[in-house]
């Protein structure tokens, strides 16, 4: 009776451990940023990840990255005739959805503004004179518009309406990132994670502690401290944030946005300093959120109840910052 008592606590006192749930963290450098994954670990080759999520990074950059010379988006780039060109499986749905985020939002995001946003100072290129004339803005901005993409959605290939347009998906590339990485993990059986890519990020299912994940939102601020502004529940779902906290310049007293207006080609000069968007596709929120910075609080705050998304809008009035958000998005924060 002893020894069978005895071998009882130990099946027990064995299974308990086995149970204890083990979470672990992968952490690297990809898209000009850097990515951080945790996970419940228990079972999970980590070295098999590793080697899935890096590949799949790679894979990304070279389909999609402007620096990589011979990515795919540079190819088409570099096209000057009316040659459809056919995408790989990836590419395309990342282009489907920017099309339809395009239609929308009326134009707020738009994939071939690289040329303005580049001229305006804000990419690769640094101009002497940062501020461009009105007929550099109106001769760049003939180029400007997903419209004068034609897709032929048979063939999953497209043409330049323009041969000067060029494509640039770095407002919604992180975000496909996020939900690929997400995919990753769902192939592991991995039921616990939380994947973020240069801020943007997805959580399912729980953390160490056995509660959904918590992200904190920063605080705007053009210093290099991160000071968190409030704290949301990540229940199965994802966020993005788009903000011109930190990427500006002044000339004359005036200050210029790195947000550029598609529409316009001007920066856009509302007070709308940042706005997070919660969507179960990464991709859509990453998008969004770009669309929202251009498009300003008030009318941020009218698309996200048309389509029932949750957003948290902070605005800059005077020295103070002001947060407007809407019912869906104070359904996830975290009173403290």
């Amino acid at each position: 009776m002893i020894r069978f008592i005895g071998l009882i606590s130990l099946v027990l006192t064995l299974s308990a451990c086995q149970q204890e749930p083990q979470y672990n963290k992968l952490s690297g450098s990809t898209m000009g940023t850097t990515y951080n994954i945790t996970f419940e670990s228990n079972g999970v080759s980590i070295d098999k990840l590793q080697s899935a999520l890096t590949h799949e990074l790679d894979t990304i950059s070279q389909l999609m990255s402007t620096y990589i010379p011979d990515s795919e988006i540079n190819q088409f780039n570099a096209l000057t005739t009316d040659t459809c060109f056919t995408f790989s499986e990836s590419t395309w749905i990342v282009l489907v959805a920017a099309k339809d985020v395009y239609h929308q939002t009326n134009g707020a995001f738009d994939i071939t503004v690289g040329p303005l946003i580049q001229r305006w100072g804000f990419d690769a290129t640094e101009y002497d004179e940062k501020v461009p004339t009105n007929d550099e803005v109106k001769a760049l901005h003939e180029s400007v518009g997903t419209d004068l993409l034609e897709f032929n959605f048979a063939e999953q290939c497209i043409s330049k309406a323009n041969p000067k347009l060029t494509i640039n998906l770095s407002a919604i590339a992180k975000g496909f990132a996020v939900d690929q990485l997400a995919n990753i993990m769902a192939e592991f059986q991995i039921q616990n994670y939380l994947v973020e890519i240069g801020g943007e990020t997805k959580g399912h299912g729980v953390n160490v502690h056995g509660y959904p994940w918590r992200i904190a939102v920063e605080k705007p601020s053009s210093s290099a401290s991160h000071q968190e502004l409030l704290v949301i529940a990540l229940e199965n779902t994802s966020i993005a944030t788009s903000g011109d906290y930190r990427n500006y310049f002044e000339v004359d007293g005036k200050r210029f946005s790195h947000t550029i207006n598609p529409t316009t080609g001007y920066p856009v000069d509302h007070n709308l300093t940042s706005v997070s968007v919660i969507h179960p596709s990464n991709m859509y929120a990453d998008a969004y959120a770009t669309a929202m910075s251009v498009m300003g609080s008030e009318a941020s705050l009218e698309f996200a109840a048309q389509y029932q998304l949750p957003v948290l809008v902070i605005q800059r009035q005077d020295d103070e910052l002001i947060t407007l958000q809407n019912n869906l998005f104070e359904g996830v924060q975290i009173k403290q």
